[in-house]
């Protein structure tokens, strides 16, 4: 089960329209509630805040959040490194 914290930090990582992104996410990656039929923004909305437990979804955003975080530092390397040249 997600906590409070967790969830807070999730949604600092992830951004505005949250449960769209992780429902796209989800989808992708063929993550389903049933054959063929995705998480409705309803239920993960639910599970993203700790009112239900899934554990398949919950691992689907922790591990989209941290790729999330990855780009996001990947990012911002690459801004240092223009601004760095933009120094010499």
């Amino acid at each position: 089960m997600i906590t409070p914290e967790e969830r807070i930090a999730i949604l600092k990582v992830i951004g505005s329209k949250h449960v769209k992104k992780i429902q796209a996410y989800l989808n992708q990656n063929k993550i389903y509630s049933s054959p063929k039929k995705p998480y409705s923004k309803t239920s993960i909305s639910y599970i993203l805040s700790g009112e239900r437990e899934n554990e398949i979804v919950e691992n689907a955003i922790f591990a989209y959040a941290h790729q999330k975080m990855i780009e996001k530092e990947k990012q911002q390397e690459l801004r240092d490194l223009i601004v760095s040249k933009q120094k010499l």
